[in-house]
C-alpha cells in the first residue's frame, strides 16, 4: 500500500524502484515520442543556408597622398546598400531570375513573396580588432541547396556592384556640391575685392597707409602758410612804403627842377630828357620779366618811351632857336612829374597784384589744409571700415581657399574611385552548396522529444504509484498495520505466468533495441544530415 500522507519524502532508492517498477512505461513513451519526433523532422521543409564572406578592403593609395572623400562608415554604407539591394525591383528581379516560390505562386501575394525573401536574407558585420580589418557576411536560407548558393553569391555581387556605384555617386555628388559652394564662395569674394576697390577709390587720400603722407602735407603747408602770410605782411609794408616814396619824390623833383632849369637850362633838358628815358627803359625791362609785350603797362610804357624819343630828337633840331628855354620848362616839369607818378603807381599797382596773389594762394592753401586736416581726422574710421571689409574679406578667402583644396581633393577622389583604387569589397570565401540544413533542428529536436518523453513517463508512473494500493516492502507492512515482519516466502510462479514473464521481457528488450535505434537515427541525422542519414539507414536496412 502506498501511503504518500504518511510518507510524504522519496527516498533515493525508492525513486529507483519505481522507475524500474514503471520500466514499460518509460521505454514506450520515449520510443513513441522519438519515433514522433523522427517522422516529422523527416517530414519537415529541410531548410539550408549558404553564406559568404566580404572584407572591406582599404584603399590602395595611401590616405597621406589621397584623401577619400567618402567618409561614410562601413556600418553605415552597408546598410544604405542592403536598403538598395532589399527594395522591391531588386527582389523582384531575384524572384523571376530564380524561380523562387512557384509551388506557392498561387496562394501568395507578391508582397508576401517579398516579405517572406527579406526575412531570409541576413547581413551581419564583424570587426577583426587584431587585423583592423572589417568584414560582414550575406547569408540567405532556402529549401534548395544549389538554388540558395546562386542567391547568395548573386547578392554578393549586387553588394560590391552597388558599394562602387554608391562610393563614386558619394564622390561625385562631394564634388559637384563642392563646385556649386565654390561659385557661389567666388562670387562672394568677387564682391567683396569690389567693395574694397571702390572704397579706397572713393576715399582715397584719406586712407590709412597715407596718413603720413598728409601729415607731411598739412606740415609743409602750414609752414608755406606761414611764410606766405610774412610775405603778405611784407608786401603790404612796400605798398606804404611806395607810397610814401611816391610823395617824397613828388616833392624832390619839383625842387630839383628849378634849381636846374635856372643855371643850366640847355643842359637841364638834355639831361633830364636822356635821364627819364633811361628810367622808362628800366622799367620796361622790369616789367617785360613778368609780362609779355602785350601787357596793358607794358604797352603804356612803349608809347611813353616813343614820345620822349620823339621828343629828345625834335629837341636837338631846335637846340638853335630862342623858344626852346619856355618850351622845355613846361615840358619838363609835366614830364617830369608824370613819369614819376607813373613809376610809382605802376610799382603800387604791381605790389597789390603781389598782395591779390598772395591772398589767393593764402586761401587756396588754407582750403588745402582744410581737406587735408579732414582726411586726419576721418583716418581712424576709415581705418576701422576697411579692417571691416578686409576682415571679411580674409574670411570669404580662407573659405574659398579651403572650399578650393577640397575641391582639388574631391576630384581626385572620384577619379580614384573611376579607376577603383579606392576602399573596395572583395569575396574571401564564395558560397558553397551546403549539405546539412538548418532546420529542422535534429539535436533541438531530439532533446526535445526525448525531454517529452522522459516527461511524459514520469507523470504516468507518479500516477500509477500514487494509485497502486499493493504492500511492496516490508517497512510498509509495519508502518501501516503496526506489525513486525517475521519471514518473507518467495513467490510462487507458473510455467503459464514464467512464459509471460518472458514474453515481457522480450518486448522489453525490443523496445530498448528500438529505442537504441532512434538513438542513433537521430545521431545519425545530426552527424550527417538528413539527406545522407537516409542514404545511410537504407544501406544497413
Amino acid at each position: 500500500m502506498n501511503n504518500i500522507t504518511g510518507n510524504p519524502q522519496l527516498k533515493p532508492e525508492q525513486i529507483i524502484e519505481i522507475g524500474l517498477r514503471y520500466r514499460w512505461v518509460f521505454v514506450i513513451s520515449i520510443a513513441f515520442f522519438l519515433s514522433f519526433g523522427l517522422v516529422t523532422t523527416f517530414m519537415s521543409t529541410r531548410i539550408y543556408e549558404a553564406s559568404t564572406l566580404i572584407l572591406v578592403q582599404p584603399q590602395k593609395v595611401p590616405q597621406t597622398f589621397v584623401r577619400s572623400v567618402v567618409s561614410t562608415g562601413i556600418q553605415a554604407r552597408i546598410s544604405t546598400i542592403s536598403q538598395q539591394i532589399m527594395s522591391r525591383s531588386n527582389l523582384e528581379k531575384i524572384i523571376d531570375q530564380f524561380g523562387l516560390f512557384v509551388d506557392k505562386d498561387k496562394k501568395m501575394f507578391l508582397e508576401d513573396k517579398i516579405k517572406l525573401l527579406r526575412e531570409r536574407i541576413v547581413v551581419r558585420i564583424s570587426h577583426d580588432r587584431n587585423r583592423g580589418s572589417e568584414a560582414f557576411t550575406i547569408k540567405y536560407k532556402g529549401d534548395d541547396p544549389r538554388r540558395v548558393m546562386k542567391i547568395t553569391n548573386t547578392l554578393a555581387s549586387y553588394f560590391m556592384d552597388e558599394n562602387l556605384k554608391v562610393r563614386e555617386a558619394q564622390a561625385v555628388g562631394t564634388s559637384e556640391f563642392l563646385d556649386v559652394e565654390l561659385d557661389k564662395t567666388r562670387e562672394k569674394l568677387e564682391l567683396m575685392e569690389r567693395k574694397l576697390s571702390t572704397y579706397r577709390a572713393k576715399h582715397i587720400g584719406a586712407l590709412p597707409e597715407e596718413l603720413d603722407s598728409n601729415l607731411r602735407t598739412l606740415d609743409r603747408l602750414q609752414k608755406e602758410l606761414e611764410s606766405k602770410q610774412n610775405l603778405l605782411r611784407d608786401t603790404k609794408n612796400n605798398i606804404s612804403t611806395l607810397k610814401k616814396q611816391m610823395a617824397e619824390q613828388s616833392k624832390k623833383n619839383f625842387s630839383s627842377f628849378q634849381l636846374e632849369s635856372n643855371e643850366f637850362e640847355d643842359e637841364a633838358v638834355f639831361s633830364e630828357d636822356e635821364k627819364k628815358l633811361n628810367i622808362l627803359q628800366n622799367a620796361l625791362d622790369s616789367l617785360l620779366l613778368r609780362y609779355t609785350k602785350k601787357h596793358p603797362d607794358v604797352a603804356k610804357i612803349n608809347k611813353k618811351i616813343e614820345k620822349l624819343k620823339d621828343k629828345i630828337s625834335k629837341d636837338k633840331e631846335k637846340a638853335s632857336s630862342g623858344k626852346k628855354k619856355k618850351e622845355t620848362e613846361e615840358e619838363t616839369s609835366n614830364f617830369d612829374e608824370s613819369v614819376t607818378t607813373m613809376l610809382f603807381e605802376t610799382q603800387i599797382n604791381e605790389v597789390k597784384k603781389e598782395v591779390n596773389a598772395l591772398i589767393v594762394e593764402i586761401k587756396s592753401i588754407e582750403n588745402k589744409m582744410k581737406i587735408y586736416q579732414k582726411r586726419v581726422d576721418e583716418t581712424p574710421q576709415r581705418e576701422q571700415d576697411l579692417q571691416s571689409l578686409k576682415r571679411d574679406y580674409n574670411n570669404i578667402q580662407a573659405i574659398y581657399n579651403s572650399l578650393l583644396d577640397r575641391k582639388l581633393e574631391a576630384e581626385i577622389s572620384v577619379n580614384m574611385e573611376k579607376k577603383q583604387k579606392g576602399e573596395q569589397f572583395r569575396i574571401i570565401d564564395h558560397a558553397r552548396i551546403p549539405e546539412r540544413p538548418i532546420s529542422p533542428n535534429v539535436t533541438k529536436r531530439f532533446v526535445l522529444f526525448l525531454g517529452a518523453g522522459f516527461a511524459v513517463a514520469g507523470g504516468i508512473s507518479f500516477l500509477l504509484f500514487i494509485f497502486d494500493n499493493k504492500i511492496r516492502r516490508n517497512d510498509e507492512i509495519e508502518v501501516d498495520l503496526g506489525l513486525p515482519v517475521i519471514s518473507q516466502i518467495a513467490p510462487i510462479v507458473s510455467s503459464q505466468e514464467a512464459f509471460q514473464h518472458n514474453i515481457k521481457n522480450m518486448g522489453f528488450v525490443f523496445f530498448c533495441l528500438y529505442d537504441v535505434f532512434l538513438f542513433a537515427a537521430f545521431l545519425a541525422l545530426n552527424n550527417y544530415g538528413i539527406g545522407r542519414a537516409v542514404d545511410l539507414i537504407k544501406s544497413f536496412i
